[in-house]
C-alpha cells in the first residue's frame, strides 16, 4: 500500500514538475522566497500581539501608580479599597510574596518592563513591579486565539503582580482589563494582513524572481538557439555573442571554436570527396572512350557489361556526393508554397509517363527552404516508390502548425527488421545487391539529411491497410 502511494506521489510530482530550466528555476526560487516571506510574516503577528497587549498594560500601569500614590499619601487600605477596588481590579496586602506561575506567558517580560516604565514615570521612587501571571482571554474566558488577535472576538488580559512595600509587606494585585476600543474591525485587520503582508509582497517576489530567472536563463536559451542553427547549417550559422558572465563567455568561446572546427572539417571532407570523385571520373571517362574504340563483334557482350559497371560507378559517385551535401545549404532560402510546388513536381513525373498521383493539400501552407534540396527529397521518394511498386501516391495534409507530405506505394514494403536501419547509408530495403533494382542504399539517407536540415522529420512505416510503404515527411510551417 505504501509503495503504491509513493509511486502515485512520484508520478504526480513528475507530471507537475516543469520541463524547462526556466520553469524549474522559477519554481525553486519562488518557493524559497515565498517560504521565507511566510516565515517573516510572523513579525506582523508578533507586532500585532504586542499592540494588543500595550494598551491594557499601560492602563494597568496607571492604575497601579494610582494605588501606590494613595498608599504613599497615608490612605488606609480600607479607604483605598473603597475608592479603587472592583471586580476587575482586586488588591490586598500580604506578609509574604506570592509564587510565580510555573508556566509564564512568552510576552511576560515585555509586559513587566512596560508596567515598570509607566509606574516609574509617575512614581520614580517606587519599587519594581514583579509580574507573577499573565493570560489573554476571549469573551468566554478561554485562552485567546487568532480570531481574538485579529479583532473577530473580544480580548481581555488577566494580570497578576506584586510590589514590595516599605513595611516589608507585599501588595498583591489581580486585574482583568479589556483590550479597549480599536479603530479597525476584524475584517479590516484581516484584509490588511492579506493585502500588505501577503498579496503585495508575493506579487513583488514573483515578478522579481521571474525577471531574475529570465535574465539568468537567457544565455542558455541563446546557446540552444545557436546549437540549433549549427545543426541546420554549420558553415552559415552566426557565431554566438561572447558576452555576459565569465562562465557564459567561456562557454560561448568554446562553442564558437567547436563550430569553426566542425565547419572546417566538413569543408575539408567535402573538398576531399569532390577531388576524389573528380579523379575517379577522369579514368572512368577514359575507360569508356577506350571501350568504344574496341569494335570487335565477339567482345560486344563484354563491352555491355563494362558499360553497366561504369554507369554503376558513376551513379555511386553521384549518390555519395549527394549524401555528403544533403545536410548543407544549396543556394538562398525561399518561401515555398507547398501545395503548388508538390503538384508541379508530380506533374513533371506524370509528363514522363510515371504513375504518380497527388491528393490533399495544406491550405496554402508555406515553408522556408531550399528548392533544390526539397526537390531532391520528393524525387528520391517518388523514384523509390516507382522502383519497387511501379506507382506512387503523394498525399498532402496540414496537422496543426506542420505540413505533412506522404509518399505511398502498393509495393512489397520493407522487412520490419530493416525499418529501423533503412535510413542508414548503404542499407537497402531489398535483399539483392543489384543497383538496378535496389540502388546504392543512399536515397533515404539523403532524404533524411535534407529534411533534418529543414527542421523537419521523416517517418517510414509499412502500410496497415494493405501491402506497401508509407514515407511521411513533416515540415514546420512558416505561416502557421
Amino acid at each position: 500500500m505504501g509503495s503504491r502511494l509513493r509511486a502515485s506521489a512520484e508520478r504526480v510530482v513528475r507530471r507537475l514538475w516543469p520541463r524547462t530550466l526556466f520553469g524549474r528555476l522559477f519554481l525553486i526560487l519562488a518557493s524559497g522566497m515565498l517560504a521565507a516571506q511566510f516565515l517573516t510574516s510572523s513579525i506582523w503577528l508578533s507586532v500585532r500581539y504586542q499592540q494588543q497587549l500595550e494598551a491594557p498594560t499601560r492602563v494597568m500601569g496607571e492604575r497601579v501608580a494610582d494605588l501606590l500614590g494613595l498608599l504613599e499619601r497615608g490612605q488606609t487600605m480600607q479607604d483605598v479599597q473603597r475608592i479603587m477596588v472592583n471586580e476587575r481590579f482586586l488588591f490586598a496586602l500580604h506578609d509574604r510574596p506570592r509564587e510565580r506561575e510555573a508556566v509564564r506567558h512568552p510576552r511576560a517580560g515585555d509586559v513587566e518592563d512596560l508596567l515598570n516604565h509607566v509606574l516609574h514615570e509617575r512614581l520614580p521612587r517606587s519599587k519594581a513591579v514583579a509580574l507573577t501571571g499573565l493570560h489573554l482571554r476571549d469573551d468566554r474566558g478561554q485562552p485567546a486565539d487568532w480570531l481574538s488577535l485579529l479583532g473577530f472576538a473580544g480580548l481581555s488580559v488577566d494580570y497578576a503582580l506584586q510590589i514590595e512595600q516599605d513595611s516589608g509587606q507585599w501588595l498583591w494585585v489581580d486585574a482583568r482589563l479589556p483590550q479597549g476600543w480599536q479603530t479597525q474591525s476584524g475584517w479590516a485587520v484581516l484584509w490588511d494582513l492579506l493585502w500588505r503582508v501577503y498579496l503585495v509582497r508575493i506579487a513583488i517576489v514573483v515578478v522579481l524572481v521571474m525577471l531574475a530567472v529570465k535574465w539568468v536563463v537567457k544565455p542558455l536559451a541563446e546557446l540552444a538557439r545557436a546549437a540549433q542553427a549549427v545543426e541546420r547549417d554549420v558553415a552559415g550559422a552566426l557565431p554566438l555573442a561572447e558576452q555576459g558572465p565569465m562562465e557564459v563567455r567561456h562557454a560561448a568561446q568554446a562553442f564558437n571554436r567547436m563550430q569553426q572546427h566542425i565547419a572546417v572539417h566538413l569543408a575539408e571532407r567535402t573538398r576531399f570527396l569532390a577531388a576524389v570523385s573528380h579523379d575517379l571520373r577522369s579514368p572512368i571517362a577514359r575507360m569508356r572512350l577506350r571501350l568504344e574504340l574496341l569494335d570487335a563483334p565477339e567482345i560486344e557482350p563484354v563491352k555491355a557489361k563494362l558499360r553497366s559497371d561504369l554507369s554503376s560507378m558513376e551513379s555511386l559517385i553521384d549518390s555519395t556526393l549527394a549524401f555528403i551535401q544533403s545536410g548543407q545549404r544549396n543556394g538562398p532560402s525561399h518561401r515555398i508554397d507547398l501545395d503548388s510546388w508538390v503538384r508541379s513536381a508530380c506533374h513533371d513525373w506524370q509528363d514522363l509517363g510515371a504513375r504518380v498521383e497527388v491528393s490533399g493539400g495544406t491550405g496554402g501552407g508555406q515553408i522556408d527552404g531550399y528548392p533544390q534540396g526539397l526537390r531532391r527529397v520528393l524525387d528520391n521518394l517518388i523514384d523509390n516508390a516507382l522502383r519497387y511498386a511501379g506507382n506512387a501516391r503523394v498525399e498532402l495534409a496540414r496537422v496543426g502548425s506542420q505540413a505533412e507530405i506522404s509518399v505511398v506505394d502498393d509495393g512489397p514494403g520493407i522487412d520490419p527488421e530493416l525499418l529501423a536501419q533503412v535510413r542508414l547509408p548503404f542499407v537497402r530495403g531489398e535483399a539483392s545487391r543489384n543497383p538496378a533494382t535496389g540502388g546504392h542504399g543512399l536515397g533515404l539517407s539523403i532524404v533524411e539529411g535534407i529534411v533534418t536540415a529543414h527542421a523537419g522529420q521523416i517517418a517510414i512505416e509499412n502500410r496497415t491497410d494493405r501491402s506497401g510503404l508509407r514515407v511521411r515527411v513533416t515540415f514546420p510551417l512558416s505561416n502557421a
